[in-house]
């Protein structure tokens, strides 16, 4: 047995082993420092301070501004004139699919006519939601106006059905606006413009089913009062079945009461747009862009004196410092 001990020299102490006996042994406090006491769980300290509160309100006594903040607030019980005011601010999408569902009296609010006179579906954040969905949102809001629509605004999902819906439902458009939309052509969108002869404002931006001289000259004889049109072509050529857009200015000219004018992208030349400018004596307002067929020379800028506000700007390439770019300049 002490061969078999002396085989094995004792273990040698390690850096760990010393600094663990070399520390200072650790003084026990007088006075320890007391428990915290143990809180309710959050539902019953809210069950109570509420009970608490409203025995004050019973006692009619001042309540403390703590206990005030946690009263229930009854949100059902807001006044119609401040629901919709709320209403006003959000879209048609967010009012038909989240805030008047909230409650019955919310739901009553958001049948208001007066609610739905000026639908704006173009604002809301509509790529994630199916055009399906998006179209039956708005039909319950045309429905909602009780034939008092008098704003429109789509983007992306608007389709011939849906404009011939708002025409057969309200006579009384003012104002209708259309970005990108590839579903709407011409069938669908003068079924609308002869249903609406009380249209001022027109912008069509991107909706390559829509045009020609014959719309244009159907929009003008239909809607005589229209003062505000608005045009946005794309500016690249793809090779998709379009309709071909001849002599659109011809269409143009029959809109005698313009006061604003904005083409972008137009195959508008000079001889068309002096033409636009002898048939609208009020136009006020003139705004092109990447209008290729427009030269401006002294009898066009002499044409245009009589306008208060003249905007042409063009895309040009300018080389900086080797590295070219685009930017838009004024000609």
């Amino acid at each position: 047995m002490e061969a078999r001990e002396s085989q094995f020299p004792p273990r040698a102490k390690t850096h760990k082993d010393q600094c663990k006996h070399n520390l200072p042994r650790r003084r026990r406090t007088q006075n320890p420092s007391p428990r915290r006491p143990r809180m309710l769980p959050w539902n019953l300290r809210s069950r109570r301070r509420r009970a608490a509160a409203d025995k004050g309100m019973e006692a009619g006594t001042e309540a403390h501004p703590a206990k005030m903040r946690c009263a229930r607030r009854d949100w059902s019980a807001l006044p119609l004139d401040i629901l919709l005011l709320i209403f006003t601010n959000l879209g048609a999408v967010d009012v038909l699919m989240s805030a008047g569902l909230v409650c019955r009296s919310w739901l009553e609010a958001a049948k208001v006519p007066g609610l739905w006179r000026s639908v704006d579906m173009a604002k809301d954040n509509v790529e994630k939601i199916d055009d399906d969905v998006l179209s039956a949102v708005a039909k319950v809001a045309v429905d909602r106006c009780k034939g008092q629509l008098e704003v429109f605004l789509g983007k992306f999902f608007v389709t011939d059905g849906l404009l011939m819906y708002i025409g057969r439902r309200s006579a009384s458009l003012k104002s209708l606006s259309l970005i990108s939309c590839h579903d709407v052509t011409n069938k669908g969108f003068t079924y609308l413009i002869n249903k609406s002869p009380l249209l001022e404002n027109l912008s069509l931006e991107l909706c390559p089913r829509v045009g020609g001289r014959d719309v244009y000259e159907a929009t003008g004889k239909a809607c005589p009062q229209i003062k505000h049109f608005s045009l946005h072509r794309e500016l690249f050529n793809f090779n998709f079945n379009y309709p071909k857009r001849c002599q659109e200015t011809r269409g143009i000219e029959e809109m005698h009461e313009l006061r604003s004018l904005s083409l972008i992208g137009s195959t508008i030349n000079n001889g068309g747009l002096e033409a636009i400018l002898d048939s609208c004596p009020h136009l006020e307002t003139l705004f092109l862009r990447e209008c290729k067929g427009i030269v401006s020379d002294s009898a066009l800028r002499a044409k245009c004196a009589r306008i208060k506000a003249v905007t042409f700007l063009k895309l040009v390439t300018e080389d900086n410092g080797g590295c070219l770019r685009r930017v838009l300049r004024r000609y």
